[in-house]
């Protein structure tokens, strides 16, 4: 019965500390990836054809996509080109 006890202590508190690990904190990209990446995904929308209204949120999605698999913040807004 003890041993049942512990276990089950055991098991409840390593899942406890388990949730309560920080998420990383992720950074804003710096403009000059963000460029790269609005070029990246316009080369990716012409292969793809996606042209008019679709265009901007086609690429916001893809860079977002890009930001978050480089663990950084995602954006709300396309960047402007220089």
């Amino acid at each position: 019965m003890k041993k049942i006890l512990a276990f089950t202590l055991l098991v409840l508190f390593t899942n406890i500390s388990y949730s309560e690990e920080e998420k990383p904190t992720l950074e804003d990209a710096p403009k000059s990836y963000l460029l790269n990446l609005l070029a990246e995904c316009k080369e990716y929308a012409t292969q793809e054809e996606v042209t008019g209204q679709n265009l901007n949120t086609y690429l916001l999605q893809c860079i977002n996509e890009e930001l978050e698999a480089s663990y950084y913040k995602p954006i709300k807004t396309l960047p402007a080109e220089e």
